[in-house]
C-alpha cells in the first residue's frame, strides 16, 4: 500500500500538488488529468525523485526515507526522459542496467533495434526502452509517465502487454497518462488530478482507494 497524506509541491508560486491524500493498492491504477494537472509530480514525488514542501508518504505503513535503498530497489520508474545513455545501444543500456539490478536482461519488442544507439531512436522507441528499463529488475512498484505518448497502436500494444505480463499480486503500477481509453480498459483504479488536486468523483476504484 502507498499512502500520501497531505502532500503539497509548490514551484516558485505554482502549487504542482495540493493538498493529495490518497492509498493506492496493489494493481494497476491511472492517473488522469490535463497537462498542469499535477501527474508527473506525482509520480516523481512516490518515486523520491521530489521532496514535497509538505505531507508524507509511506510504504507499507513505513514512512519513506530518501536513503532507504531497499526501496528504491522496489521501484522502477520511467518519465519523460528516456534515462538511457545515448551513445549505448538499448542493448547496451539494459544489459548495463539489468547487471546493476542482478537481473537479466530485456525489452519490449525492440527487435532489430535493440543494437540501435538510443540517441539515434526516434521519441517512441526511446519511451519504449524506458519502459525496458524501468521492468528490467522486475519492480513490486512501477512508475510510469505517459508510456503510450508517440506509439503506433501496435508499439502502443507492445507495451501494454509488457505491463500486463509484469502484473501479478503484490504488484503496484501508478501509470500517468492522456490517453484513458486504453489504460482503463485493464486498470483497476483511477485518479483524476485537476490543478493539483484530487477530482474524486471521477475515479473509478478497485484495487486501489481514491479519497
Amino acid at each position: 500500500m502507498i499512502d500520501l497524506a497531505g502532500v503539497r509541491v509548490v514551484y516558485g508560486r505554482t502549487i504542482a500538488l495540493d493538498d493529495v491524500t490518497l492509498s493506492i493498492g496493489e494493481g494497476v491504477t491511472g492517473v488522469y488529468g490535463p497537462n498542469g494537472s499535477g501527474k508527473s509530480t506525482l509520480l516523481r514525488v512516490i518515486s523520491g525523485l521530489f521532496r514535497p514542501a509538505s505531507g508524507d508518504v509511506s510504504f507499507d505503513g513505513v514512512p519513506r526515507h530518501p536513503a532507504d535503498e531497499s526501496l528504491r530497489r522496489r521501484i522502477g520508474y520511467a518519465g519523460h526522459e528516456a534515462g538511457l545513455y545515448p551513445r549505448l545501444t538499448v542493448r547496451e543500456n539494459l544489459s548495463l542496467f539489468a547487471a546493476l539490478w542482478g537481473a537479466p536482461a530485456a525489452s519490449v519488442g525492440l527487435g532489430p533495434r535493440a543494437d540501435a544507439r538510443v540517441g539515434e531512436l526516434s521519441s517512441g522507441l526511446k519511451r519504449r526502452a524506458s519502459v525496458a528499463r524501468a521492468l528490467v529488475h522486475q519492480p513490486s512498484i512501477l512508475l510510469l509517465d505517459k508510456p503510450f505518448a508517440g506509439l503506433d497502436d501496435d508499439a502502443a500494444d507492445l507495451v501494454t502487454d509488457a505491463i500486463k505480463q509484469w502484473r501479478a499480486p503484490g504488484r503496484t503500477a501508478i501509470i500517468a497518462t492522456h490517453g484513458a481509453k486504453r489504460l482503463k480498459s485493464f486498470a483497476d483504479a483511477g485518479i483524476v488530478l485537476r490543478r493539483g488536486r484530487v477530482a474524486s468523483d471521477h475515479a473509478r476504484t478497485a484495487a486501489g482507494i481514491v479519497r
